[in-house]
């Protein structure tokens, strides 16, 4: 699976398999807010726009193995 994701080089397609982590920021001030994915190959992207889509994707993606 695929995910198309906003980044500041412009639209990017990051496969989900490759993720090991995801780290939502909200910015002080309430300027906004970012998704950070970090993939296995050690890339990192920063998502500006659609943040909480891409979130609640992932989110629900990753459900099952989420530990609590």
């Amino acid at each position: 699976m695929w995910i198309k994701a906003m980044t500041d080089l412009g639209p990017t397609r990051i496969r989900v398999q490759s993720i090991c982590a995801y780290q939502f920021i909200k910015e002080e001030g309430g300027e906004g807010e970012v998704l950070l994915i970090y993939t296995a190959d050690n890339t990192l992207f920063e998502v500006h726009e659609n943040v909480s889509g891409v979130l609640e994707l992932l989110d629900n993606h990753f459900e099952n193995d989420f530990m609590n």
